[in-house]
């Protein structure tokens, strides 16, 4: 599975201190998903007392799956 961030996304989760390892780990076993807007999916999932959502677009390149995440927050 490859993912790829989008400005706003890197620059989010830098801000809130999420490690790229969390948004695989919850796009890849997720507790809950959720369609979002424009297409796009929510993934949720529980890392101790928090809650991380990651918003994302599933796209095809060259054949192979692949994550554009757009953003990620704790909720």
């Amino acid at each position: 599975m490859k993912l790829r961030f989008t400005y706003h996304a890197q620059s989010q989760a830098l801000a809130r201190h999420i490690h790229e390892s969390r948004v695989a780990d919850t796009i890849r076993k997720p507790d809950e998903v959720s369609e979002a807007k424009d297409g796009a999916m929510a993934y949720m999932r529980i890392f101790g007392t928090k809650t991380l959502r990651v918003i994302a677009r599933q796209v095809s390149f060259k054949g192979e799956g692949e994550y554009v995440i757009l953003t990620a927050y704790y909720i």
